[in-house]
């Protein structure tokens, strides 16, 4: 019986094969995103945690927590919520550095996205389901993530057809917040975490510049 469904399923992929490789989305993840300064205060206590688990067998070494050259709303207070978490957890935190300073050091990165993303709201029909049960049940994984690409480049007879479409509710900007401990020349450790942002609060996350001063000249008729 597995090697009827194992040649049914190699049938229908050698059916859809292309002399390029066919794009296909990848799994749908999750991913989090950033709305609130409760949010930021999430991700500060994470981080702390983090910084702590790596200096565990040196908790008494001095911590320089450098904010970005370019102040920003997001880089200010990160710097305030990450210093009154790892002071809580028992961290030794100096306002200038020393010798022999570990520094935590961060970075924000926006990426802007311009594509509109639309999902498909095909129905599963009864025969998408079996094979999904047999693939998941009777021959494990590997052969799960074959059917499931299959089905989704054949979509007919998996899909019922409709003509709805779904947007997809993702903002399109995103911010890579990178979280590191540098001492001397040597990272000792980095850890990197992406988020959606909305658009309108992006100002949040990135350093502008404040406009040029206005220049004032009084105009007099007297010699």
């Amino acid at each position: 019986m597995k090697n009827i469904i194992l040649g049914l399923v190699a049938l229908v992929v050698a059916g859809c094969a292309h002399e390029v490789p066919q794009g296909v989305a990848f799994k749908k993840p999750e991913q989090l995103k950033l709305n609130s300064a409760s949010h930021w205060e999430i991700l500060a206590n994470h981080e702390a945690g983090l910084i702590m688990k790596t200096l565990k067998k040196s908790s008494a070494l001095p911590l320089y927590i450098k904010e970005p050259a370019n102040s920003f709303p997001f880089a200010t207070t990160y710097q305030h919520l990450l210093t009154s978490n790892i002071v809580e957890m028992g961290g030794n935190v100096v306002i200038q550095p020393e010798f022999n300073t570990a520094t935590i050091a961060y970075t924000v990165d926006i990426i802007n996205h311009n594509a509109h993303y639309v999902e498909n709201m095909g129905l599963v029909t009864p025969l998408a389901q079996g094979v999904y049960y047999l693939a998941t049940t009777v021959l494990g994984r590997g052969a799960h993530d074959v059917t499931t690409t299959a089905m989704e480049i054949v979509k007919s007879p998996f899909y019922a057809a409709v003509d709805q479409v779904k947007p997809n509710l993702a903002t399109h900007v995103e911010v890579v917040i990178t979280t590191q401990i540098v001492m001397g020349n040597q990272i000792l450790s980095s850890d990197s975490r992406i988020y959606y942002v909305e658009r309108g609060n992006l100002p949040q996350y990135y350093y502008q510049a404040p406009p040029p001063p206005t220049h004032q000249f009084t105009v007099s008729d007297v010699q």
